[in-house]
């Protein structure tokens, strides 16, 4: 099978600190206490555990620490704290991806044979949790003494709707305020970075207020989210403590009374965690790092863990050349298999509504387009959004692989061997063609080899899970630790359509906790910068007033107005773009690949969501999705005979999204871990784990290796070639009835087996009518509408309208008597 993709040389490492040979002999039964004491006693001796658990989570970690010291815990905290590091220590053992000091990652090569070298070196590299820093940040914008001093600009992120301005909080909550003139002033002479204390003045100016009443409600606005003050460091910015210290000594806030200790206290962090970045390893890196929580606690309480670490792996891997031609292949087969293969039904409707109101060819701006007042708003599932949801139905791709999946069953097989004919024989030969795939995407494996020998004679399978765009499982390390070839990677991505500027979208996460996977350097010189305080100089900005959207008859495309060029906005992290993304973000982030074939996973349809057993998928020498149990509450009363019905291993990992945890289900410990999951959704996905025998050749440790794959395929041709399309605003076009107009639109709802007949037959009498005007037609199908003719027709001549809608309705009135259709829908004018 032809494969687009082609991989680009860059590779990472994510791999569990601690290999899985480190995983206990023996567990404590969870409601023994006397067990737990004595288990907990033990593990927390392990080389790296009892670390790693302090920096997650110092509160257990003082608990064990305190039972470990013979000082009176509770039975029941006992027994609580065992259950809890019985989940850390399989996380510890069993799941690669970078967490604390848990797992890490390290840069990997890929050459003509296989080399591990694996060191006991692991570095850890901390900054400040971002939830902290937001908090400190709150209380130094707390202080009208300096607020005064620093610079803020409206967000960008605010929205009309009614009367009210809204800016998006976490989740899909909103914070909103009335859309008077005085926020129209502020967000005016605010659209720009200016001082607090002149926009403070320039509104007591205008208004005539009093001026502590303005500074008032002006730190009201800061509080809220519509002004962002110079303070919060964009996501471009990896260090945003350093940038909080630089935008402090700039607004010189060491000299004042109110702030200047908390100053003091912030530098010492920040040079208390650049000394711990570069000082020698060894156990006083973990006495530093317990100096600087402290002193971080006695300034905000806030954030899970203070500190936000990355490890370091010591290790050097070079992988054979074929586990990435493998991995190229699986990448085709993924897109091949993909469930929609136009794009995400969402969006199909929502270039169908877009159609339906402005027609191809017109460029619409971004900010109307959005608001649902002026335009359509946002696509279904988003929040606020009006357009009805599409309903999923099962496809005949979906039956005939369900029917393979049973058929394994029947055979007694946990496993479906896929070939290019019988990828051929599910999408009934068709072929997705390369110039839709995704421009790049990235893919993670689990490499299985009994050892490097193997893994060098093409002994080796690949469990494989992809991830949305290059960058997504491997930009938010820092080149010193993966090396330059991955940024190299996304500073030169290609783009879907031919000449379009790639544009990095940089925007704060509805949760502030996000921010710690979030921010990463700026890689391209353009950026859209949403909902933040960016200053000039870094890299050029793009301004939602120059965006706009056009569509083509098959997709929609965002476009520079200005620079006359298609945008693509990229996203290098793996913040989740449809829970942790403001819309707008959201919005731009998927618009360019939303018509692209859907790259997921392989999907199995809306069917097998229930189904109790699914088998592994293997194609070539890559499983594209393991075997998967579904498990319920039910179930699990007899978990034994559950088993043995669907053939279920002793060992499994519990899987929730990408988050894993290896479970022996004859173990009391782990299945009560279970049992707490069952309780918290009510069913648990299980799948199978990696073979302990296939991490022999990288020492046991549990890992994926991820690879951007960029697409080899051409472009899309521009939509701009030639003439720009038409720009439509919230006041363009004319109203019905309005002697304007200059098109009139109609709708014949009727059976689709008629229209021929009406079109050859009938239409041509309308037409003789008005005099042959411009017209043309489409028929229509939605499943939000019965079929129907949908005819548009130029009205000539001025004055004409009422005319033209008379003899359309006496044409319309003779096709109900013959009888061809159902009564006559007109819709609104629009100027041609």
């Amino acid at each position: 099978m032809h494969t687009p993709y082609r991989h680009t040389g860059a590779a990472l490492l994510r791999a569990a600190a601690a290999p899985l040979a480190a995983t206990p002999t023996w567990w404590p039964d969870p409601n023994n206490t006397a067990q737990c004491r004595t288990w907990l006693a033990e593990v927390w001796t392990r080389p790296g555990f009892a670390a790693a658990v302090r920096e997650a989570t110092g509160g257990l970690a003082d608990r064990i620490e305190d039972l470990v010291n013979g000082r009176p815990v509770p039975d029941k905290q006992v027994r609580r704290a065992a259950l809890s590091a019985a989940r850390y220590l399989l996380r510890f053992t069993g799941r690669p991806t970078p967490f604390g000091l848990f797992a890490g990652v390290a840069s990997a090569s890929l050459g003509p044979g296989t080399t591990v070298e694996w060191g006991d070196g692991h570095r850890p590299v901390a900054r400040v949790d971002t939830e902290w820093l937001a908090s400190i940040i709150e209380a130094l914008e707390s202080y009208p003494e300096l607020l005064d001093r620093l610079d803020v600009v409206f967000n960008n992120l605010a929205a009309e709707r009614g009367s009210r301005l809204q800016v998006p909080r976490g989740g899909s909550n909103r914070v909103s305020v009335r859309h008077n003139a005085v926020i129209r002033f502020v967000q005016q002479n605010a659209s720009d970075p200016v001082p607090f204390a002149v926009l403070a003045e320039r509104l007591t100016t205008a208004v005539g207020q009093d001026p502590a009443k303005v500074s008032a409600m002006l730190t009201e606005l800061v509080r809220r989210g519509f002004l962002i003050t110079a303070l919060r460091a964009p996501l471009t910015v990896t260090d945003p403590l350093g940038h909080l210290l630089d935008q402090l000594h700039d607004a010189k806030a060491d000299t004042l009374p109110v702030t200047a200790q908390l100053v003091r206290d912030l530098e010492t962090v920040h040079a208390e965690l650049h000394a711990h970045n570069r000082a020698e390893l060894g156990s006083a890196l973990a006495e530093a790092r317990r100096a600087v929580r402290d002193r971080m606690r006695s300034l905000s309480g806030a954030g899970r863990t203070l500190l936000a670490l990355d490890l370091l792996l010591d290790c050097d891997v070079r992988l054979p050349d074929a586990v990435a031609t493998e991995l190229e292949r699986a990448a085709g087969a993924l897109l091949q298999l993909t469930r929609e293969p136009s794009g995400e039904a969402v969006w199909r409707d929502y270039h169908r509504a877009f159609w339906e109101r402005y027609s191809t060819g017109t460029l619409v701006p971004l900010t109307e387009l959005v608001d649902p007042a002026t335009g359509l708003g946002f696509p279904a599932q988003y929040p606020g959004s009006t357009l009805p949801e599409p309903v999923i139905e099962p496809s005949r791709r979906d039956e005939r692989l369900l029917a393979l999946a049973w058929q394994a069953v029947a055979q007694g097989s946990r496993e479906i061997v896929l070939t290019d004919e019988a990828i051929d024989a599910l999408t009934e030969g068709r072929r997705v063609d390369s110039w839709f795939a995704p421009p790049h995407v990235e893919m993670a494996a689990r490499v299985q080899a009994a050892d490097t020998d193997a893994l060098d004679r093409g002994e080796f399978t690949l469990t494989v899970s992809p991830a949305r765009s290059a960058g997504t499982l491997t930009s938010r390390f820092s080149p010193a630790a993966t090396g330059t070839n991955l940024a190299a990677v996304y500073r030169t991505v290609p783009t879907l359509v031919e000449g379009a500027l790639p544009v990095q979208l940089s925007f704060p996460a509805l949760y502030a906790h996000a921010e710690n996977i979030a921010r990463i350097p700026a890689y391209l010189p353009h950026v859209i910068a949403l909902g933040e305080h960016r200053p000039p100089g870094r890299a050029e900005a793009i301004g939602l007033d120059d965006l706009a959207v056009t569509a083509t008859r098959d997709r929609l495309f965002l476009v520079s107005m200005s620079r006359r060029q298609v945008v693509e906005p990229q996203v290098f992290h793996a913040v989740a773009l449809d829970k942790q993304a403001p819309p707008l973000a959201r919005f731009l982030a998927h618009l360019s690949r939303a018509f692209a074939p859907a790259w997921t996973g392989l999907d199995w349809g809306p069917t097998a969501a229930t189904l109790p057993f699914l088998p592994r998928v293997r194609y070539g020498r890559c499983v594209l999705t393991p075997a998967r149990w579904r498990l319920t509450r039910a179930d699990a009363a007899d978990l034994d005979a559950w088993r043995s019905r669907w053939h279920c291993p002793q060992v499994v990992d519990l899987r929730d999204d990408d988050r894993t945890l290896r479970l022996d289900l004859t173990i009391p410990a782990h299945t009560a871990l279970l049992a707490a999951e069952l309780a918290k959704r009510g069913t648990a996905t299980l799948t199978e784990p990696p073979a302990e025998e296939g991490l022999g050749w990288i020492g046991g440790h549990t890992h994926e290796v991820a690879l951007p794959l960029t697409a080899s395929g051409p472009q899309l041709p521009s939509p701009l070639i030639g003439s720009l399309p038409r720009l439509a605003t919230r006041t363009h076009g004319h109203q019905p009835g309005s002697d304007a107009v200059r098109w009139l639109n109609a709708k014949i709802h009727t059976h689709p087996e008629v229209l021929t007949e009406i079109i050859a037959d009938h239409l041509p009498k309308l037409l003789a009518v008005l005099d042959e005007p411009a017209f043309w037609f489409v028929r229509y199908r939605s499943p939000n509408e019965s079929d129907h003719l949908r005819l548009r027709l130029r009205v000539t001549g001025s004055g004409r309208q009422a005319a033209f809608a008379r003899e359309i309705g006496e044409w319309t009135e003779h096709l109900r008597h013959d009888p061809l259709c159902q009564p006559w829908v007109r819709h609104p004018a629009l100027s041609g």
